[in-house]
């Protein structure tokens, strides 16, 4: 994260308002070729903003355009003027309609604000369904050691 002009008061806000937020857990269920559970964006954003604005923080999502890509730059900015950068995520748009590309937008502004806010959700797809890839549902417990190593593809 780079900040522009940069206080002690705002980097020590920040810095307490990212030690003050907490995880949060998955609110909506897809299933497709695969189940993944995730949290929705108002739920996110629910979970973020009181503990912003307690610190004199706001979260600014902007959409992003660059040729055949869509995405959103997430910043949070401090009463006092300060922004700290936290990143721009990059999706690629070309054929979708305006729906989907909706639905990308929502998947960038999820993703990157819990990035960069520093919190989790309890399950995720890892970005399978945004990206149209089969995933294999995540297991919450490590698979037993096999000294045979396993082939890649099948």
């Amino acid at each position: 994260m780079s900040t522009t002009p940069q206080t002690q008061s705002a980097t020590a806000d920040l810095v307490d308002a990212l030690a003050e937020l907490e995880n949060v857990s998955a609110n909506k269920t897809v299933k497709a070729n695969f189940t993944a559970r995730y949290v929705s964006l108002d739920v996110l954003l629910d979970a973020i903003k009181p503990v912003l604005k307690r610190h004199r923080l706001a979260l600014r999502q902007f959409i992003t355009t660059d040729e055949q890509k869509v995405g959103v730059t997430t910043i949070f900015q401090h009463k006092d003027g300060t922004v700290f950068e936290a990143g721009r995520l990059m999706l690629k748009a070309e054929g979708l309609n305006a729906q989907q590309v909706g639905s990308l937008v929502t998947y960038a502004r999820r993703i990157t604000a819990s990035t960069a806010a520093g919190i989790s959700v309890d399950t995720d797809d890892d970005g399978s369904l945004a990206s149209g890839v089969r995933s294999a549902v995540i297991s919450s417990t490590a698979p037993a050691f096999s000294p045979t190593p396993r082939p890649l593809t099948k």
